[in-house]
């Protein structure tokens, strides 16, 4: 069930979607800025489709929150296990936190400290969906 909460985040989502399109490229950047060995473990990935293909799942999941918490923890543990076998475990929450970057910074015109505590509250949520 949408909390209201939950409705800043879908604003953020969609505000920043109508002004900016795809968070993608702005995602990646600041993944490889702040940890420069994550670029290398894409080098296969020519076409961008896993890449593509992560950020999509990572929009997925906090759509899926905005709706139902507990459907969206179920998908984050499965994306946890899965990214164990490329030995992300520590920090895998690090591109939830750099997509909220992302929105934020799309949305500063209409960004508050209730759209923050939100996110926060969500991040914190997928932080803790865990085996």
């Amino acid at each position: 069930m949408s909390t209201p909460a939950n409705k800043l985040i879908e604003q953020t989502l969609t505000y920043f979607a109508d002004h900016h399109g795809d968070p993608y490229a702005s995602a990646f950047q600041k993944l490889y800025a702040a940890d420069p060995r994550y670029e290398p473990l894409f080098v296969l990935d020519t076409d961008e489709g896993l890449r593509r293909n992560m950020m999509r799942t990572t929009l997925e999941m906090i759509a899926t929150y905005i709706d139902d918490a507990y459907a969206a923890e179920n998908l984050v543990i499965g994306a946890r296990l899965v990214h164990l076998t490329y030995e992300i475990d520590d920090d895998f929450d690090l591109f939830f936190a750099i997509t909220r970057d992302v929105i934020a910074e799309g949305c500063a015109e209409i960004w508050s400290d209730a759209h923050a505590a939100a996110w926060v509250t969500m991040l914190t949520d997928f932080e803790k969906a865990r085996l």
